[in-house]
């Protein structure tokens, strides 16, 4: 069956707000100490704004490889495909916070332009890290808190359940808490692999799916919060 979103078989750069973060992942319990590991972070202006707030965010990305200007370079023909996509599935987005599709874009474009001036200020060196899940270049425990935006679950289709279990416990190995949103496929159906990576991961971790105070898509208002047993 066609999608409504035309993601030409790949991850957008399609960035969100430490605002977003905040709602979505139910972080107002992370202490002011916490270290915190963004992964596929992209282009979100996450690490940005909670850095300059005096927080400790390292955000991971294989697009970091490339410099800002050839991340930017993706927006345009991203946003043209997410505005197109949101007017087709537009009845099943709820529009009280965002307003309208155009709206998602100018606030899309203003967290690219966060992003990209930290990226490229002397105060985001070592902050943007080059790196591919389920491969983290960091020590086991370095993290306290790892979170996972708009990757794993969403993209059911290209990320199949072997893949999404590595990256799990890739995440798991490198933080004591690991949150992902969202938990619905990109055809707003919960995903193949939400269960059965829950059930593989009961045996070394508490699962928890915990209701946040987000919704965009309907019934996508709950994230997974995994916690290493001790």
């Amino acid at each position: 069956m066609p999608r409504d979103f035309d993601l030409r078989g790949a991850v957008p750069p399609w960035g969100r707000s430490a605002a977003e973060y905040e709602a979505f992942f139910a972080l107002s319990d992370v202490l002011p100490a916490a270290r915190l590991l963004d992964c596929a972070a992209g282009p979100s202006s996450f690490a940005a704004e909670w850095s300059q707030q005096g927080r400790l965010v390292v955000a991971a990305d294989p697009s970091y490889r490339f410099s800002g200007k050839e991340i930017a370079a993706e927006f345009v023909p991203t946003a043209n495909r997410m505005l197109a996509g949101m007017i087709k599935a537009y009845d099943r987005f709820k529009w009280d916070h965002y307003r309208s599709p155009e709206a998602v874009v100018r606030l899309r474009r203003d967290v690219l332009e966060a992003f990209l001036s930290d990226y490229a200020s002397s105060n985001g060196v070592g902050r943007y890290v080059a790196a591919r899940l389920p491969e983290l270049p960091f020590r086991s425990g370095s993290f306290d808190v790892v979170l996972c935006s708009h990757l794993l679950f969403l993209y059911s289709r290209e990320v199949d359940e072997e893949m999404h279990l590595a990256c799990l416990r890739e995440m798991l190995r490198v933080g004591r808490e690991v949150r992902i949103f969202p938990l619905l496929d990109m055809d707003g159906q919960s995903s193949a692999h939400l269960e059965p990576s829950i059930q593989a991961l009961r045996a070394s971790a508490h699962v928890e799916l915990v209701p946040v105070p987000f919704e965009f898509r309907y019934g996508d208002s709950r994230m997974l919060r995994l916690r290493r047993e001790t």
